[in-house]
């Protein structure tokens, strides 16, 4: 990922004129109260994207995805998105959403980098639209304010199959580093806290390891047939906001929702909650309280969304049985398999024989780093970008 520079110059055989660094947006709480105009606790992280680019003579756009080891190319006259373009359809988006907007572009080198680069579609969308915009502003002069950078983004979603969530194209550009956001997703108002974990804790991720494919495409279908469960209950309910309804009543709702909807929409209700829940734990300064939310967030995931693996259920297992972790649960970062953790301070020094027994058992290399929430896009100097 720090490398960007040189991969760029090995594949173009020129210099970047601008490096951008799009963090990883991670959702704490709340990765489906979309689905309920409900509420989000989100940060970002370190394991992102960089983006290199330099400006061509002609109309042509070649990107390197190195990451992926992949290489596109495509001409703006004509563009347009084509249902099998999988990643590259995310970078057509901004060119064309630009083009739609007047502004002369020029062709284009591109070098990508960083884990984003393996993320569900949907989550590089939001990381693709924000770093391109913030770098095309620079080295084109176009003077566009952060609201005319995020009008342009959101409006990528006409363009590709791949629909990004406004709230993780907004933790981009409005979060600072050491900071949580808390989204009102219906109305988009946020609030942001600094430091928000306790100075004798710790916060790690671990990362199981596993292929993309092993959870993403249940996790997928999950969430359409979430959304379609929420969509019932809003047509049997049209009395109330849906985030409104209180969870325990979803049982007057059975013969109208499946079984299998219903458990959808206990999770997705319960999430909303549990979000507002933690967030003010937060605030409060109550790790305990912010511990119960998350451990809770976990047993739902498993129960509701039977969203799990063998590999999952044995490292979230043998978190909860370790006396110094306060709580666990997975998260959303648009890769599979991310494990939140609080506990205590040096913990993952402890992690390193019960992450070698993993590897032994599952065959899968698990990896757990601290975690420090991060700031929002920016453009980098060259000495930050080797």
């Amino acid at each position: 990922m720090y490398r960007v520079l040189a991969h760029h110059k090995n594949e173009y055989g020129e210099e970047a004129e601008i490096i951008v660094d799009v963090p990883g947006v991670v959702t704490l709480l709340g990765a489906y109260s979309d689905f309920c105009s409900g509420h989000a606790i989100m940060c970002t992280s370190t394991q992102g994207l960089r983006l290199a680019i330099s400006r061509r003579s002609d109309n042509t756009v070649r990107v390197y995805n190195h990451t992926i080891q992949d290489r596109k190319r495509f001409q703006l006259s004509g563009l347009k998105c084509k249902a099998d373009d999988r990643w590259i359809g995310a970078i057509k988006a901004v060119f064309l959403s630009l083009l739609h907007d007047g502004v002369q572009l020029p062709g284009m080198n591109i070098s990508i980098t960083g884990r984003t680069a393996h993320s569900d579609y949907d989550t590089l969308s939001a990381s693709v639209a924000a770093g391109f915009l913030i770098a095309f502003n620079e080295i084109l002069k176009l003077n566009l304010s952060v609201s005319d950078m995020l009008r342009i983004a959101h409006s990528c979603n006409l363009y590709s199959n791949n629909q990004f969530r406004l709230r993780d194209l907004l933790t981009l550009f409005i979060i600072r580093r050491q900071e949580l956001v808390f989204f009102d997703i219906e109305s988009y108002d946020y609030k942001t806290l600094s430091n928000p974990f306790d100075e004798n804790l710790s916060v790690y991720i671990l990362d199981c390891g596993i292929p993309k494919n092993i959870l993403s495409e249940e996790e997928t279908k999950v969430k359409e047939e979430t959304k379609q469960a929420m969509q019932n209950l809003k047509n049997a309910r049209a009395d109330v906001k849906l985030r409104d309804i209180v969870p325990r009543r979803l049982k007057y709702q059975r013969g109208l929702i499946s079984e299998e909807g219903l458990r959808y929409a206990n999770f997705t209700l319960t999430e909303n909650l549990r979000a507002q829940s933690a967030w003010d734990a937060l605030i409060s300064k109550d790790p305990v309280k912010f511990a119960k939310a998350i451990n809770e967030q976990q047993e739902s995931i498993s129960s509701d969304l039977e969203l799990s693996s063998p590999e999952i259920d044995w490292l979230i297992k043998r978190n909860l049985e370790n006396p110094k972790v306060l709580a666990s649960t997975l998260i959303d970062t648009g890769l599979s398999g991310q494990i939140f953790i609080l506990g205590e301070k040096g913990l993952k020094e402890e992690y390193r024989d019960k992450l070698d027994e993993y590897e032994r058992i599952f065959d899968f290399h698990a990896s757990i780093r601290e975690f420090f929430p991060t700031g929002g896009v920016r453009i980098l100097r060259d000495d930050e970008a080797l």
